[in-house]
């Protein structure tokens, strides 16, 4: 089997959505893998680059490296785009290498006749928990966060997690605004209900621990990625003096990176993502470290679609992988629109996935739809 092309199109949000389909908009990406025996890899780009940004990569440098290749080698592929071979090629952006690895595995397991769960060895489980997330806290009160996390309440949601979207360059913004709202949400969720919250990199080290003490008073989850991601010494601080279990990794690049993170700040949870570490290639060797070191795993891949499919298959392999999976619609719109796009979609009943016996990443694009989504 040879790779004959590679696509990427941008897609136009549901009509019936609020999202607007921004270049970098997760979720409105697509990227498809074809092969010489009529098998297609599917996957999503990132909307850390621009669409612009992923068609240039495509068509100018990966598509020249790609053609002609097996495409059931992606652990080969993998190490050609992202550590150089000679003359073939450089080291490409991460998240379009994660793209182009997460289409290759969906071949793989198509031309198998296996979902990816079993080409990775086999599930622990293929029933998933999940839990619904909520962003720009930033840019809400408390009350409209509150009406957020009921929404996935009554859609059956029985996790949750807070973000509040501030970034490192905004450290220290409102604090008590942030607690603010996790505090208003804690309280009206029943106690059964796992509560968490993502400063998204806001925090200093004094403010991070005074914070997660606080956040240990009303119960707590676990407390994602308090501080910048290039602390890894103040994150042992933070780590060190909380009680509750502290995540972080959810922007590296490589297992290369998570490696440090282990031996510098030493989290209690790891975050990969799918496309951020570069696809399922490089997530695999993430998982074995977090095997090695004893690490709790939480992916971050929480949108509804192709990539998130692909951490959950990876996910389900890890038998004491028993903390949920991210989930939100926030970038995609909602489950029953993305279903669209699918011949046969994986249904979310009560905050719970079931992972689908078939090929590949288990899912088969409506082309007749998805000519309808694709931005001219």
């Amino acid at each position: 089997m040879k790779i004959t092309d590679i696509q990427v199109n941008l897609l136009k949000p549901p009509d019936d959505t609020h999202l607007t389909s921004l270049g970098g908009g997760s979720g409105n990406l697509l990227y498809q893998i074809h092969t010489d025996e009529g098998i297609t890899g599917v996957s999503e780009g990132s909307r850390g680059l621009h669409f612009s940004l992923h068609k240039a990569y495509i068509n100018a440098v990966i598509k020249p490296v790609l053609i002609g290749l097996d495409p059931c080698q992606p652990k080969r592929i993998w190490e050609i785009l992202s550590l150089g071979e000679g003359q073939r090629a450089s080291r490409f952006p991460s998240r379009v290498v994660g793209s182009i690895d997460v289409a290759l595995w969906d071949i793989m397991g198509k031309a198998a006749g296996m979902p990816i769960y079993k080409l990775l060895g086999g599930s622990a489980r293929t029933e998933i928990p999940l839990y619904w997330s909520r962003g720009n806290g930033w840019t809400k009160t408390p009350e409209e966060m509150l009406s957020e996390i009921q929404e996935g309440y009554d859609k059956g949601f029985r996790a949750f997690k807070v973000r509040m979207d501030w970034r490192e360059y905004r450290q220290d913004a409102d604090p008590k605004k942030d607690f603010a709202i996790f505090k208003k949400c804690r309280e009206w969720l029943p106690d059964d209900c796992a509560l968490s919250f993502d400063a998204n990199r806001g925090y200093s080290v004094p403010t991070a621990i005074e914070q997660g003490r606080k956040f240990e008073g009303l119960g707590i989850a676990h407390f994602e990625e308090p501080l910048a991601p290039e602390d890894l010494n103040g994150l042992r601080q933070v780590v060190d003096a909380l009680d509750c279990a502290v995540s972080s990794g959810e922007g590296e690049s490589s297992s290369w990176k998570f490696r440090d993170l282990i031996q510098i700040g030493n989290p209690d949870i790891l975050q990969p993502d799918v496309l951020a570490v570069g696809g399922l290639s490089e997530m695999i060797r993430v998982f074995e470290l977090a095997a090695v070191h004893h690490k709790i795993l939480m992916p971050h891949s929480p949108n509804v679609g192709f990539n998130s499919m692909a951490s959950l298959h990876i996910y389900s392999t890890v038998t004491n992988a028993v903390r949920p999976h991210e989930y939100s619609e926030e970038f995609t719109g909602p489950q029953e629109q993305v279903q669209k796009l699918f011949k046969e979609p994986v249904e979310i009943e009560n905050g719970v996935i079931k992972l689908p016996d078939r090929p590949g990443l288990g899912l088969e694009l409506d082309y007749e739809y998805l000519e309808t989504r694709i931005e001219q």
